[in-house]
């Protein structure tokens, strides 16, 4: 049995004190902070008045910029292009790996440039891993700030606690609205079940009945599945729904989780938890049949799939073309929202001895041809509001998934607020284990979301403890 240290409050007190870190550019311990400056200008001398002053030939910049990546989305020709067209900077790249980050970090040779998801944007800026890139961009000529898609928005942070709006300290590669639905006609078709229109948003109640009623079974064989979700992310799902009424997955100074103090929360929980129950999505107790909900989608037996619109460019196979369809995002409560719950993209570390040279890779990779290439392959909408004229639309298919896009795009949902004293899978990991043992009958539901607080609180308390003291 574990022992949960005793809750305390996280004050006010201690959170300004936690912002005065952030100000100061504070990091871990084992780390060596850089002083954050504006982009590199050659000056220019003042002249007498009688006199035209010459222009100064810009200096060249140079050095070498490591970027932690993944090779696929970085690729080999995309870096040789730009040392090309950049004589004096030289990339070093690194695969992405958060582990591999932080020992770079505690070494003293963190990557420059990194790839990363939002829900790490605020504990990074809380431990002051990140360049205020404001000044650059406010200078850039690829990147125009009233140009960057909303998605673009949980970059920017006041402080931990208040992201959505100020300096900018990095941007998405791409983005989608994250809760749209993709639905196989064949699966409704042969269980007699109609088909939803892709004009209105379903409702969760109407996803989990049509999600039991084209689920089918030969035995204990799995035929057809219903529904499919990332369970990876089903904590970022919870607080989307939870916004619909307002309410919070975390307490006011995210210092814990609350599931069982709040009927509400408790509720969408609950949700979740009866779907796995009654086996109409995968679960260790009704495993996936391909190893991913996705494969199974594209394999044909599953009747809606739940990803942002990257998945359209694979949704389609041999297995199910002419019968798929993109559906705007359900609602719990009747209220539309469709955030981005990834966003992902890259940032620059604030310790860059490099933040001239390491700005223009970024710019190229994020403005350049690259995005571009991004762009025109469908795997997102481009994190530039000038690239959206390029998203793929010359199939009947790409054109409706198009159609629904620019419906959920018009939401304009603000950012989730993410807890900046968790990493990304330490909720959805617990959610898993525990899930695990109710769904065997070894827990109750109330024992399993008593075990996800206490462990999920724990890690709060001991992130808190190593950020504040």
């Amino acid at each position: 049995m574990t022992t949960e240290k005793n809750p305390k409050a996280l004050s006010r007190r201690a959170m300004l004190k936690l912002s005065g870190l952030v100000a100061a550019g504070t990091v871990l311990a084992s780390c060596q902070q850089a002083t954050t400056e504006a982009p590199t200008e050659a000056p220019v001398e003042e002249a007498p008045a009688e006199e035209v002053a010459p222009t100064p030939e810009p200096a060249q910049v140079t050095g070498t910029v490591t970027v932690m990546h993944f090779r696929h989305e970085f690729t080999e020709e995309q870096e040789a292009q730009f040392e090309t067209d950049n004589p004096g900077i030289q990339i070093e790249f690194v695969q992405a790996e958060e582990s591999r980050f932080f020992a770079m970090f505690a070494a003293g040779t963190p990557p420059d440039l990194y790839r990363l998801q939002a829900p790490s944007i605020p504990g990074m800026l809380a431990r002051g891993l990140l360049y205020n890139l404001q000044p650059y961009f406010d200078t850039s000529e690829l990147i125009k700030m009233d140009d960057l898609a909303p998605a673009n928005d949980y970059y920017k942070a006041q402080s931990p606690l208040e992201v959505g709006t100020g300096p900018i300290y990095g941007m998405c590669k791409d983005f989608s609205p994250d809760f749209t639905i993709y639905t196989y006609s064949k699966v409704f078709e042969d269980n007699g079940v109609s088909l939803p229109s892709d004009a209105e948003a379903m409702s969760l109640d109407q996803v989990f009945d049509l999600a039991k009623k084209t689920t089918t079974y030969e035995g204990d064989r799995l035929v057809t599945l219903g529904y499919g979700y990332e369970e990876a992310w089903v904590d970022r799902i919870w607080m989307n729904h939870l916004e619909e009424i307002g309410k919070k997955l975390y307490s006011e100074g995210f210092d814990k989780i609350v599931i069982a103090g709040d009927e509400d929360n408790k509720k969408i929980v609950k949700f979740f938890y009866d779907l796995a129950a009654e086996k109409v999505v995968p679960s260790s107790v009704n495993p996936s049949p391909n190893g991913w909900f996705g494969t199974d989608f594209n394999a044909g037996i599953m009747a809606m799939a739940q990803y942002g619109f990257w998945y359209s460019a694979m949704a389609e196979t041999d297995q199910n073309r002419g019968g798929v369809m993109m559906m705007p995002a359900p609602t719990w409560t009747g209220v539309r929202r469709d955030p981005t719950m990834t966003a992902t993209g890259m940032i620059m570390t604030s310790p860059s001895k490099v933040p001239d040279a390491a700005f223009k890779v970024f710019e190229y990779y994020n403005a350049g041809q690259p995005s571009i290439d991004r762009a025109g392959s469908g795997w997102g909408v481009p994190a530039l509001k000038s690239q959206w004229n390029l998203i793929p639309q010359g199939t009947d298919f790409q054109k409706q998934a198009y159609k629904v896009l620019e419906g959920e795009l018009a939401l304009e949902t603000p950012p989730l607020q993410f807890n900046p004293f968790l990493g990304e899978t330490v909720v959805s990991n617990s959610w898993k284990k525990h899930l695990d043992l109710a769904l065997k009958g070894d827990i109750s539901f109330d024992e399993m979301i008593a075990n996800i607080e206490t462990e999920v609180n724990l890690v709060i308390r001991d992130n808190i403890d190593a950020m504040i003291g």
